[in-house]
């Protein structure tokens, strides 16, 4: 009996491994039918592949959305920024016009009056009526700068009752730059103005705007010590031999700047009766300055005592001095004179100075030729 259980034990374990492949072999034929049976659909499976397939690329979709969106975004920012920041310097300017801060508006009111551009004029005009005197003087002066003689009504009117003197002054020096006759009447009266400024640049203006209705209130104005100086300067602009008696008693004036407006204002109006009182304006004991002038003055009345003293002046190293000395020299030069010339300008070195004697030179030429030509 145990031979034949053992030869059973043994038997099944040898069929065991046998009836295991013949299940795995049942198993792969069985499946081989389903494989051939799906191979059988093809018509169906590809249709439905290539339909999915496209809905299955929806995300390559996706790139082509957030690439179109997200440049959008960065090109909206720079102009929204355009749209809060001005484009320009002159369009800042224009802005800050609009601040609260009335240093800030007059930084806008000055670069407009600098800019040259006539499209400041409306802005000015707008800001003669700021509250802040400061705002109101650059204003003033950038409309006389652009010369917009349509303002000169509202300036005059400024010049005689704005209630800040430094708007007043401010009115009456820039209406030279607008040239514009009809803002006279309103200098003449400002000569009264309470403030010196303002009176002292009504007459400055006067002189420089040539206007003879003046004559009689500048004259007036001889007799103040604190205008006599530019009363002078305005009289000699205006070439008023009216004036020249009293304007030849300050030639003997404590202040040197009037000693030397009196010798420049006589000059200007020429009258030669005050000839040997300007030359006593050459002696070496006056101020270099009025003794050149005097010589210039003297030029201009077609006198030569003032040539020595500009001979003296050309070697200056003054600019200033050394110009005017040349201008003798060239008004009323003669034949010596040019010699005089040519010999320094020989010698001379600085280019500056070397083109000063040069033009000299040219003058004195031109006048020898003239005087040869004449019988």
């Amino acid at each position: 009996m145990k031979t034949i259980k053992t030869a059973s034990i043994f038997i099944t374990l040898l069929l065991t491994p046998a009836l295991f492949l013949c299940a795995q072999t049942a198993q792969q034929k069985t499946a081989k039918p389903a494989v051939k049976k799906a191979a059988a659909k093809p018509a169906a499976k590809p249709a439905v592949k290539p339909a999915a397939k496209p809905a299955a690329a929806v995300p390559a979709a996706k790139p082509a959305v957030t690439p179109a969106a997200k440049p959008a975004q960065p090109a909206a920012k720079p102009a929204a920024a355009a749209a809060k920041a001005p484009a320009t310097p002159f369009d800042e300017a224009v802005e800050k016009l609009k601040s609260k801060d009335p240093a800030v508006r007059r930084q806008g009111a000055d670069f407009l009056s600098q800019s040259r551009n006539q499209k400041a004029v409306s802005y000015l005009v707008k800001a003669l009526a700021d509250e802040a005197g400061a705002v109101r003087s650059s204003a003033v002066d950038g409309l006389c700068q652009l010369v917009n003689r349509d303002s000169t009504r509202k300036i005059s009117e400024m010049l005689l009752q704005d209630k800040d003197a430094l708007v007043r002054q401010q009115a009456a020096s820039s209406l030279s730059y607008m040239a514009d006759q009809t803002a006279a009447p309103a200098l003449v009266k400002a000569l009264k103005d309470d403030a010196l400024a303002v009176r002292y640049a009504a007459a400055n203006t006067l002189g420089a705007m040539h206007y003879a209705p003046a004559e009689d209130a500048l004259i007036d104005m001889l007799a103040d010590a604190s205008m006599r100086r530019v009363a002078i300067s305005a009289l000699g602009q205006l070439q008023s031999k009216k004036a020249a008696p009293e304007i030849f008693k300050a030639l003997a004036d404590q202040d040197k700047y009037t000693r030397l407006e009196a010798v420049r204002a006589l000059g200007a109006i020429g009258d030669k009766s005050a000839a040997p009182e300007m030359e006593k304006r050459l002696d070496r004991a006056e101020e270099p300055s009025v003794r050149v002038e005097a010589a210039l003055a003297l030029a201009k009345m077609g006198l030569t005592s003032g040539l020595v003293t500009a001979y003296e002046f050309v070697k200056s190293p003054d600019m200033s001095l050394k110009n005017q000395a040349l201008e003798v020299i060239g008004a009323v030069g003669d034949a010596r004179s040019l010699q005089f010339i040519e010999e320094i300008y020989a010698a001379e070195q600085n280019p500056v100075t070397k083109s000063m004697l040069d033009f000299t030179r040219q003058r004195l030429q031109a006048r020898q030729k003239m005087q040869q030509k004449r019988p």
